[in-house]
């Protein structure tokens, strides 16, 4: 008999065996099976027909890995990409593959009977969040009109010049009393049978009673205090127009200032940036002695002065975040994002005579002094006929005891002679007062003039810089960066030189944005009256001096 072939190792590994014990027991009997013994080398078609049970189930075993192995990659793909899902933050960890060699854990033996064990519920993707919209200049306009202060400091004043006028245009109150006249003066004398007596015995007085006094207004005084308080109140509420447009006017100015600042950060970005590049082409010159130590620390110099600007725009940006939503009157409102779409829209040329003339019939200023006029027309016929006297009346009734209680009635009237106060002063203070309010109003008509020179002056001047920068200067800067990026690529130019096309075309853009401010800031004041500082407190009418500081204000 030919021994057992002892020479052929088996073609699994010790674990794989423990792992797939069944099917090593097949290929060892497969393989070693045959009744031969000895130390014989069988032939080459006995080693064939030996060796490819084994290699086919080599192949099987190798192809289980494989889908093992795929299988647990697969799942921590899954677990990676739902935890990217849930979290930021990525996991680098997440994405590791197997060690070399290692296997796949294998599954427990299914129990016969047993129900199927449950899925690992997945957990739900995260909902897909839409960004937030942009803040624009009408968000910060409403929040202002319903939070600054100063708003609701003019609807008062208002409020109070109204009530004024009720107050001025109210009857005085009649005066009532009790009156007792000659307590215990002696009663009627009566005959008696001796004679006649001198006197009677005391009596509660001659006349015990009340009365009635009711002072009454005449030449109109009433109507015209009435009508002279309205006209004031009509002048707060011009006043309290002209807050709103400041207080808008105030918005939008800060409004374009942050997006300037923003803008300007990322400006001073680049040029940060670009320094940097200079500084280390700078070095790598000086390794090859293209170039020395000075240019070396010129470039240095020039890198530390731009990281020095960009922290100064990011203080400036900051600093106009937070005078925006003060005046907005919203100050925990944190630094975000703009809508920029308004900072670039097209402006027109200006006509000044146009825009003087509107200015002149539409601005609230030059309504409320003409208020103030109006105001102190009516106090002047007001005052003028305060010595026409009123007519006081008084109405008494009662009994008089000296006559056994009759019951009588009296009544009284009286009126003030204007012999030494005829209110000469008092109308002469109001005249002064009245060409003081024609005097402003010429005031505030030549202010609106000269206010809107200087605006005008400023937003021509503006209007021609952001033209210019727009069609000549910025596309020629940004074609001669171009053309020498071009020359550097084809080895024509040194980067030294791209590098100073590039600062300049970024700091045109600088000088760009500030001319854009600019001229936002000028069309603000224009469009809005010439009224700006959104946190001054509101005008007030005139006030009269003693005229309005007497008991019943008139």
């Amino acid at each position: 008999m030919s021994p057992k072939f002892n020479t052929v190792k088996p073609c699994l590994s010790n674990r794989q065996a423990v792992q797939f014990g069944e099917t090593r027991t097949m290929i060892i009997a497969d393989t070693f099976g045959s009744g031969r013994v000895g130390l014989n080398v069988p032939s080459k078609e006995d080693l064939a027909m030996r060796m490819w049970p084994c290699a086919l189930n080599a192949a099987l075993v190798g192809l289980a890995l494989a889908c093992g192995v795929l299988g647990k990659v697969r799942a921590q793909d899954a677990r990676v990409t739902r935890a990217t899902q849930l979290r930021p933050s990525h996991d680098p960890s997440a994405h590791n593959s197997p060690a070399a060699g290692a296997l796949p854990s294998p599954l427990p033996p299914a129990v016969a009977g047993s129900a199927a064990m449950p899925e690992t519920p997945r957990p739900a993707a995260a909902p897909t969040v839409a960004p937030a919209p942009l803040l624009g200049l009408a968000d910060f306009e409403q929040i202002a009109m319903q939070r600054n202060p100063t708003l609701r400091q003019a609807a008062a004043q208002v409020d109070a010049t109204m009530s004024r006028s009720f107050q001025a245009g109210l009857y005085p109150n009649p005066t009532v009393g009790y009156v007792q006249e000659q307590i215990g003066a002696l009663g009627e004398v009566k005959p008696t049978r001796s004679g006649v007596t001198t006197g009677g015995r005391g009596t509660p007085g001659e006349l015990v009673g009340g009365f009635v006094q009711q002072e009454f207004i005449t030449a109109g005084k009433l109507r015209l205090s009435r009508a002279k308080f309205a006209e004031e109140a009509n002048a707060a509420r011009w006043q309290a127009e002209v807050q709103r447009l400041r207080v808008l006017n105030g918005v939008r100015a800060r409004f374009f200032e942050v997006l300037a600042a923003q803008r300007l950060v990322q400006i001073h970005g680049d040029l940060v940036r670009i320094n940097d590049d200079a500084a280390r082409t700078t070095a790598e010159l000086v390794n090859v002695g293209q170039a020395n130590e000075p240019d070396l620390l010129q470039a240095k110099v020039e890198s530390r002065r731009a990281r020095v600007a960009l922290r100064n725009a990011e203080n400036r940006y900051r600093g106009s975040w937070k005078e925006l939503t003060a005046v907005a009157g919203a100050p925990e409102l944190r630094p975000t994002l703009l809508n920029d779409k308004p900072f670039e829209s097209v402006a027109v040329p200006l006509d000044f005579d146009a825009i003087l003339a509107d200015l002149l019939q539409r601005s609230p200023e030059v309504q409320a002094a003409l208020s103030e006029i109006r105001r102190s027309q009516i106090m002047v016929r007001r005052e003028r006929v305060q010595p026409i006297p009123n007519v006081t009346v008084q109405a008494i009734v009662g009994s008089n005891y000296e006559f056994n209680g009759l019951t009588t009635a009296g009544v009284q009237a009286s009126i003030p002679l204007p012999i030494f106060n005829r209110n000469q002063g008092t109308i002469r203070e109001a005249e002064a007062d009245l060409r003081r309010d024609h005097a402003e109003h010429e005031r505030v008509v030549l202010s609106l003039r000269q206010r809107l020179a200087d605006v005008a002056t400023r937003y021509n001047d503006a209007l021609q810089s952001v033209e210019d920068f727009r069609t000549e200067t910025l596309p020629l800067a940004r074609r001669a960066y171009e053309v020498q990026s071009a020359n550097f690529r084809q080895r024509r130019a040194a980067w030294p030189q791209v590098l100073v096309t590039q600062r300049t075309l970024i700091e045109l853009n600088q000088e760009y944005v500030q001319s854009l401010l600019e001229l936002r800031r000028a069309e603000v004041a224009i469009n809005g009256m010439l009224l700006m500082d959104g946190l001054a407190p509101p005008d007030s009418p005139t006030p009269q001096g003693h005229i309005e500081s007497v008991p019943t204000p008139r």
